[in-house]
Order: C-alpha cells, then sequence, then structure tokens
C-alpha cells in the first residue's frame, strides 16, 4: 500500500509516519501545492496513492481545498470508485463545520490529533485496511498496546521514587570544576583539576589550536591552552565534554535518538549564546548552558524507558508513536526535577520545565513574578530551539525543516531582523563543524 500523509508541522507528519509505515510505505508533503503533485505524478506514473492522511489546516491550499481539488481530479482522470484513494482528515480542530465541511467534499473519515495508536488502527480497519507484516515477522494483527502513555510516565515516576532507574548523574570532574568556579579558583587550582582529565586536557588544547580562535603559534601545554581560550570558553569545552559522556545509550534501538538529541541540545547552547550576545540580553544564568541543558528530560526518558524495555516491562517493546508522544508530554517535568537533584540555579529548571510552552509571554496571576523574572531566559532558549531546528538539529528531523520563522513567537518579541537569524545560523555552523569529533 502507497500512503500520502500530508502535515505542515514536522513533529505531527513524524509522528503520523511512525504509524503509517506499519501499514504501507509512506511518502510526506508539508505543502497542499506539493501533495497535489504527487497525487497526480503517481497517477501518470500508474504507482497511484492507495490512502491519503491529509491535515485539514494547511498554509496556501488548506486541506479541505486540497481534499476536494483531489476528489475533481480523480474524476478527470476517470477513476472508479473503488480505485480513489481512501483519505482520512487529521486536525486539532474540534468544530463540527470544518468536519462537516471535510465529509461533505469527498473525505472518509477523520482523525483527530494527538494521534492514538488503537483509534487509528480501528479507523483503517473499517475501511479495510489492515496491518502488514514487518520484515521478519508473521502476517498477524499487531495485539493492541497494553499501556497508555499516562500510565508508562506514572510507572517511570514510580520508579524515580524508589530510586531504580540509572538517572545520569554529572561527572565529578564537572561537579568539582563548577565548585572552583563558585569559589573563584585561581588560574592554577583550575589548571590542575583539568590536567586530571586527559580527554579534556587535550581537547582544550586542540580547540585553542583551531582555526576559530586564530592562533598564530602552536599551543602545547594547557597553560598556553587555557590563556588562549580565556574562561569563558573553557567553561564551555568542559561542560561540553563533561555532559558528552552519558549522551550514550545501552539500547541500539535509541541511539540514533540521543546522537540526534546530543546535535540538537550542543546546538541550541550555541544559538543561545549567540542570539543572546546578538541581542545584548541581560540573563540570569549561562545561556550555553541552558541551551545545553533544557531537553534532558528527553536524555533521561530515553535512558529509563531502555532500560523498562531490556527488562521485559513492554510485551513487544514500546511502539514508536507512544515513544514519541512520551518525550513530548513529559521531558519537561522530568527535566526540571533532574536539574533539581543537580542543584542548578531556579533559571536553568524553569526554563527546562517551560521551553515547551505554545506561548511564552508573561500571563498574569499567582505564577506572573516568576515568568517575568525568567522570561528573557524562556525566550533566548526557545528562540535557540527553533533555529536549530529550522537547521535540521532536531531530534526527530532527517535534514533541515521548512518552516516560517517569522510565526516564531521569540522572533515577533524581539524583532528580530533575518540577518541576525542568518549571522546566528553561520556561527552555529561553524561550532559545530568545530567540534564534529564530539559527534
Amino acid at each position: 500500500m502507497r500512503i500520502l500523509i500530508v502535515d505542515d508541522e514536522m513533529v505531527s507528519r513524524t509522528k503520523l509516519e511512525l504509524i503509517m509505515e506499519y501499514f504501507g510505505d509512506c511518502n510526506t508533503a508539508d505543502h497542499g501545492d506539493d501533495a497535489m503533485a504527487a497525487f497526480l505524478n503517481a497517477h501518470r506514473a500508474d504507482d497511484p496513492f492507495d490512502l491519503i492522511m491529509l491535515d485539514i489546516n494547511l498554509p496556501g491550499m488548506d486541506g479541505i481545498q486540497l481534499l476536494a481539488a483531489i476528489r475533481n481530479a480523480e474524476q478527470e482522470l476517470d477513476i472508479d470508485q473503488p480505485r480513489k484513494a481512501k483519505i482520512l482528515m487529521t486536525t486539532s480542530y474540534r468544530d463540527k463545520d470544518r468536519i462537516v465541511a471535510s465529509v461533505q467534499s469527498g473525505c472518509d473519515d477523520y482523525i483527530g490529533k494527538p494521534f492514538d495508536l488503537n483509534l487509528i488502527r480501528n479507523k483503517l480497519g473499517k475501511l479495510g485496511v489492515k496491518e502488514r507484516s514487518l520484515p521478519g515477522q508473521p502476517k498477524k494483527t499487531r495485539p493492541p498496546t497494553p499501556m497508555t502513555t499516562d500510565q508508562i510516565y506514572g510507572e517511570i515516576v514510580s520508579l524515580i521514587s524508589r530510586s531504580q532507574p540509572e538517572l545520569p548523574s554529572l561527572p565529578k570532574i564537572y561537579i568539582k570544576f563548577r565548585e572552583l568556579i563558585a569559589c573563584k579558583a585561581s588560574f592554577n587550582e583550575i589548571v590542575g583539576l583539568l590536567k586530571k582529565d586527559m580527554a579534556i586536557a587535550a581537547e582544550i588544547i586542540r580547540r585553542s589550536n583551531s582555526a576559530y580562535y586564530k592562533g598564530f603559534v602552536a599551543n602545547k601545554s594547557l597553560e598556553q591552552a587555557v590563556s588562549r581560550l580565556g574562561y569563558n570558553a573553557i567553561v564551555q569545552v568542559v561542560t561540553e565534554l563533561s555532559i558528552r559522556e552519558f549522551f550514550t545509550m545501552k539500547t541500539e534501538k535509541f541511539r540514533s535518538l540521543i546522537e540526534n538529541l546530543w546535535k540538537h541540545s550542543i546546538s541550541c547552547a550555541y544559538a543561545a549564546e549567540f542570539m543572546s550576545k546578538l541581542l545584548k540580553l541581560d540573563l540570569k544564568g549561562d545561556p550555553f548552558l541552558m541551551g545545553l541543558l533544557h531537553d534532558i528530560g528527553k536524555l533521561a526518558l530515553l535512558q529509563i524507558i531502555g532500560d523498562m524495555e531490556r527488562k521485559g516491562k513492554f510485551n513487544d517493546g514500546l511502539h514508536p508513536i507512544m515513544l514519541v508522544n512520551i518525550l513530548e508530554d513529559y521531558h519537561c517535568q522530568l527535566g526540571a526535577k533532574l536539574l533539581e537533584k543537580w542543584k542548578f540555579d531556579e533559571c536553568y529548571i524553569y526554563t527546562a520545565l517551560h521551553h515547551n510552552s505554545p506561548d511564552p509571554t508573561p500571563a498574569a496571576g499567582a505564577q506572573a513574578e516568576k515568568e517575568t523574572a525568567y522570561w528573557k531566559e524562556l525566550m533566548a532558549v526557545q528562540l535557540a530551539s527553533q533555529i536549530v531546528n529550522w537547521m535540521g538539529y532536531d531530534i526527530l528531523a532527517s535534514g533541515p525543516a521548512d518552516t516560517d520563522l517569522n510565526d516564531v513567537p521569540p522572533i515577533q518579541q524581539f524583532n528580530l531582523q533575518p540577518v541576525r537569524i542568518a549571522e546566528t545560523r553561520e556561527l552555529v555552523t561553524q561550532r559545530m563543524n568545530e567540534v564534529q569529533d564530539l559527534f
């Protein structure tokens, strides 16, 4: 079965693709015109789409208009009823008018967001669409997933409260390094600590001799390298290498997600630092560190879920759609708990907890004072995250995203000009090239 998924939201498109791969081979489009072209090209090649999952809310030609265009094209192509594509509308809207309009335009059914595996399975089953056999598996209908995302997260919280899972711990050298910085230790004390970790010392020397820092004479000692890089750069290198240590995964299944998460985190750290300097933001915390740690909850969740799978907590492994939903829905809460455990300042905890909010504008009420206090920190991290996602550094992305950054709230709030975004993108690319060996 050939399936076309049409959705302008990358996360929704990816989630739906993870589900629909169990039913057939998927193609995706994020714009109505592209989807229409794909539909027509498939018919010209005599390899039409059997099923189309179509978002109602699309830019330009919306989903209902595209639905009508597809049905009109089928009439013009003289396609008889049995050969017409089955079309399911997907929407976050619940109003009857749009659903009725979709039915009147010729859709076969509709599915509301967020997507639910069992609901999609049942809806498609009524249309005669069954799950295909996966490679190496016998043909059979997959059993319903026994636990909901809320139940799984409840189990995770229970495990954390009993201290059973191996939550990531900050490396000892990073803890000691933070203590030295906090007490304003001398140059010799800091160098002495760094010499105890050969990997960090070697990377500091290598970084100090890179084109980015434009050294005229090659540094050969750690003392020379620390002097050239300066305080802020040394803090970044130690932070990068220390935190990189626990971005590892025993479970092969999740390793690519962990690697993508690391790339997103480190690129977001650079973007937050650059944007804060360009906008001259006076922040209560280090923007680099806030960007690096804002998604730390996803790392903890992946490690805990991997451990649960190894212990047989799930019948046949966690379904990809449930994994994605858990990461999206619960990483902020767990990330904030983790930073609190690590004794980070409140601005870091607050940013981790709220960075996924769709509207970061401070609200009135009991929380208004705290929201206002950390508003700039939150906006800086959200802005950095959106920019690097747009560049392709997203945990679920396979390349740069087609996103209109003008619609991102922080860009509107800061009245950010395109030239500033271009400068940040160039700087992030340059730094990511510098640290390729960390990947």
